[in-house]
């Protein structure tokens, strides 16, 4: 006997396998039951069911059911799923996606963390060596300017000289030798 729809009371146009069988009769052009055929009625079936608007009570429970046993991993015929009331379905379905958002934010603020103290490291780390620099400039400046030596002196001349014989006599003119 087809199940009865919990609307009207009427007998739903969604038969049982066994039902399609027990009333097939080949000699008067019945509905045969064959393997496609059941797959066909119980795939039609399936998708109507998925893509059905949450508008009524029977589209919203065959929802839950089918979201606590994808979400548990347990069968649409499991005694615990069964045993639950459509507002304690919609209040794990609730919970469940609070409870993954809040967790989802968490993880994104840990993010956050890690990466403003990665930053705020570099920070450190540059603000260090830039006073390292520092140091060393003021070190440095502290010096007395270099004064070449007498060798020096006489190295650079005798090249300026090798280099106004091999190029004339106004190479180096342009050469400031003012070196502060």
């Amino acid at each position: 006997m087809a199940p009865k729809d919990p609307k009207d009371g009427r007998k739903s146009k969604v038969r049982t396998i066994r039902e399609v069988g027990e009333s097939a009769d080949a000699t008067n052009h019945r509905e045969v039951v064959t393997l496609s055929n059941a797959v066909g009625h119980i795939e039609t079936l399936a998708h109507y069911d998925a893509y059905a608007k949450l508008d009524n009570p029977e589209s919203l429970r065959l929802f839950l059911i089918s979201w606590w046993s994808r979400h548990y991993q347990r069968p649409l015929k499991d005694p615990v799923l069964l045993s639950y009331t459509i507002e304690e379905l919609l209040y794990e379905f609730f919970n469940s996606k609070e409870r993954s958002e809040a967790m989802k934010q968490q993880l994104e603020e840990q993010d956050d963390r890690i990466e403003e103290e990665q930053h705020q490291g570099a920070l450190d780390w540059a603000e260090q060596e830039e006073l390292k620099e520092l140091e060393q400039l003021n070190a440095q400046s502290n010096r007395e300017p270099y004064k070449p030596t007498a060798e020096d002196t006489e190295w650079i001349n005798k090249q300026l000289q090798e280099a106004k014989e091999r190029y004339g006599d106004d190479y180096g003119k342009d050469i400031d030798e003012d070196f502060e």
